[in-house]
């Protein structure tokens, strides 16, 4: 099942049909439990899973609300891709999972894949192609405009949208 399946079942199971998704619903629904990180931590997130199968995502309290809604369902990312065995061992309890600057630099295949599957879930495809009608030609206000709509950066709806072929790549 790819990414875009995988969405669309987590969306008609938690009756999102429009956006923004709400991925910190999705986590509580789901059963994660959402904490804020303190600032000090040079991270943009964590998912923490215990050996008693508790799960918690750790967010950046420093980031921009936008950001924090990246790091969540990028979390979730791996969280529904079953990204289990990687991240930092802590006290043989614990197994961390982090968002830090290196998540975006398309190096490891599970990061890649989590930014993927964050972006579908934030910008599904079919929401997408719903809304992009209403404001055609794409453009940057348009960009803009559909970026406030989704609550995500103006740079994740351009590649958003490039990856969709409604803007030619750079």
């Amino acid at each position: 099942m790819n990414f875009e399946e995988r969405v669309i079942r987590i969306l008609r199971k938690n009756h999102v049909f429009r956006p923004p998704v709400p991925v910190d619903v999705i986590a509580v629904q789901e059963g994660i439990e959402l904490r804020q990180a303190p600032t000090a931590m040079n991270i943009s997130g964590a998912l923490i899973r215990s050996q008693d199968g508790k799960v918690c995502i750790a967010l950046n309290d420093a980031h921009h609300s936008n950001r924090q809604r990246f790091t969540i369902a990028h979390e979730l990312g791996h969280f529904f891709l079953s990204h289990s065995g990687i991240g930092t061992h802590v006290d043989a309890d614990f197994t961390i999972n982090l968002r830090d600057q290196t998540s975006s630099e398309a190096t490891d295949v599970n990061e890649i894949q989590a930014n993927s599957f964050a972006a579908e879930l934030l910008m599904p495809k079919s929401l997408i192609l719903k809304d992009v009608c209403d404001f055609l030609p794409i453009d940057a206000l348009a960009v803009r405009k559909l970026s406030r709509k989704y609550e995500v950066s103006e740079q994740a709806m351009a590649i958003r949208l490039t990856n969709l072929g409604f803007i030619s790549p750079a």
